[in-house]
Formats: structure tokens, C-alpha cells, sequence
């Protein structure tokens, strides 16, 4: 079934008002008729089933059947700070850390960032949008502005666990790390680039908190890396089983 966030202050009457780009998917790309049923989210733990009334590209024309309570967010929430990669393998990532529950992502400058500049910061919230209603998430993650890997480390709170992958870590793999944090409710994670964290970026983390762990003996590509290891802690801590 067709699922759309659309903001509480839309959903207030009995007919709902769809315009927009949600307007044009519904009815260029998924061929909406009158008579379909969708359901809309409204990023605050309520679902409402509609029902179909009037489809335009402009406007689509939907009313309330049924609201109720709903919740399909993980009982942890992982911050996901990823060190910028080249082509478009941001999207890849973006797409499927939303699928598997991170409540943020942060893109990451760092020293070994091939990608400094960037563009695509609404085009990466627009596939988080798309992955949320593709997953059926209640809530959309946040995807934030780029920032200096020093200065993330500098202005962010630390976490109850706080990880930073590294491939000179042979000792203390991401499962031997959670042992120790079973209670931990809120986590972030620190992934690099192509190439990795430099010496310097990954000791300036260890100096602030950061717990310095490895995915394994095998060197994952920057765009495996994260979703193996937030596939780890929901299996371990969260609701992934």
C-alpha cells in the first residue's frame, strides 16, 4: 500500500489536501485512481488510512477512514556520521541507514574526503523521505548539513556509546564493544571515507571519548561499512532479529 509523510497541521480535517511533489508521485508515477487506499504518516507516531477521492498532478484529493497510534522506530537511536564518499554512493548509504533505522546522518569532511563541496543535501533528504515511506518509518531521519570532522568531534555531546571504525584495530571487533553496552539507548557512529580515518582524526576522536573498533579482519568499502555494522546493533541492542 502506498505510504506519504505529510506534516500534522495537513492532516487537521476530515479531507486531506495532497500538493506538491507528493501530488505528482501519486499521480504521474504510481497512477493513483479515485477509490485507492494510501496511507499518511505524520512523522509524530499517528498513521491515517484515506481513501482516494480526486487525483491531479497538481492535487490529489484524499479523506479520512481511520487514525491510530503507530511505531516502527527502533527502541535505540543511532547517529550515523559518515565520512563523504565519492560518486553517488551517499545516496546508497542515505537510502539504506534509513531502512535500517538511524535517526540521523551526518555527512562528514574529512581529512581524507576525496568529495568537500557538495549540492546534494536536498537530494539526500528527499531519499530519506522516499526510504521512510518505502519501509513504512513513522519518523523521517535527519540528514544534516556537512561539517568538519573536527569540528563534529569538538561540538557533539558525547553518547552513552561512541564508536569510531578503525581498520588498525585488530583487537576490539563491534560485537566485543557491545558486550559492555547493552543498555546503551543512544549511539553514534563514525565511518571514513574511501581510505579510511587518518592516524590523527581517529586519535583526536579516541581523545574525546570515542571507542576505537574494528567490522572484522576484512576491509569493508565505505558504503558496506556502515550498514554492517547499524545491521549489527539492531541485532544485538535493538529490534532487528
Amino acid at each position: 500500500m502506498t505510504r506519504l509523510f505529510l506534516p500534522p497541521e495537513k492532516l487537521t480535517e476530515k479531507k486531506i489536501m495532497i500538493t506538491g511533489d507528493e501530488a505528482r508521485y501519486l499521480s504521474l508515477v504510481l497512477r493513483a485512481m479515485p477509490g485507492d487506499k494510501i496511507i499518511i504518516f505524520d512523522g509524530s507516531g499517528c498513521k491515517y488510512e484515506c481513501w482516494i477521492l480526486k487525483v491531479h498532478k497538481k492535487e490529489v484529493v484524499a479523506e479520512k477512514i481511520k487514525k491510530e497510534l503507530y511505531s516502527a522506530e527502533s527502541p535505540i537511536s543511532i547517529t550515523l556520521a559518515q565520512g563523504l564518499p565519492k560518486s553517488g554512493k551517499m545516496d546508497f548509504i542515505i537510502q539504506k541507514a534509513t531502512e535500517l533505522g538511524v535517526s540521523i546522518i551526518v555527512p562528514l569532511i574529512t581529512e581524507r574526503s576525496q568529495l568537500r563541496h557538495t549540492e546534494k543535501v536536498e537530494r539526500w533528504r528527499k531519499i530519506a523521505v522516499s526510504a521512510s515511506q518505502q519501509c513504512g518509518r513513522d519518523k523521517i531521519p535527519e540528514v544534516s548539513e556537512p561539517v568538519e570532522f573536527e569540528k563534529f568531534i569538538r561540538n557533539t555531546p558525547l553518547t552513552p556509546l561512541d564508536i569510531i571504525f578503525s581498520e588498525e584495530q585488530n583487537e576490539r571487533n563491534l560485537k566485543k564493544v557491545l558486550t559492555d553496552f547493552k543498555d546503551a539507548k543512544n549511539i553514534t557512529l563514525l565511518i571514513g571515507p574511501e581510505g579510511g580515518f587518518s592516524i590523527e582524526e581517529v586519535s583526536s576522536a579516541v581523545g574525546k571519548g570515542f571507542i576505537e573498533a574494528s567490522l572484522g579482519p576484512r576491509i569493508l568499502r565505505t558504503e558496506t561499512a556502515p550498514l554492517t555494522a547499524i545491521s549489527i546493533i539492531q541485532y544485538e541492542l535493538g529490534d532487528i532479529g
